[in-house]
């Protein structure tokens, strides 16, 4: 669940961009950026929006791509048109 959709915000692309970084944060770490006992705890840290570092075997590249994804302001996080843009 996104930061906005948490605020009761509404959905929209910026929520999916964020959905896929938790996917490919999963696929890379293999546990999920966010983790908690229940979704209050949940809420709480999607909201601080402090995650690890992916594994050092993966590029830092595709740690920057994640964390553009993650980023908890959905203003500065990245767009379709931002991740078809990069290398």
């Amino acid at each position: 669940m996104s930061p906005e959709q948490i605020n009761e915000q509404r959905y929209n692309e910026k929520s999916d961009i964020w959905s896929l970084g938790c996917i490919i944060y999963e696929m890379a770490a293999l546990r999920p950026p966010f983790k908690a006992q229940n979704h209050f705890a949940l809420a709480h840290k999607i909201q601080a929006g402090i995650f690890d570092r992916i594994p050092t075997t993966y590029s830092e590249e595709l740690w920057r791509v994640i964390q553009m994804m993650l980023r908890h302001n959905q203003d500065q996080r990245a767009s379709v048109d931002d991740l078809m843009a990069l290398p």
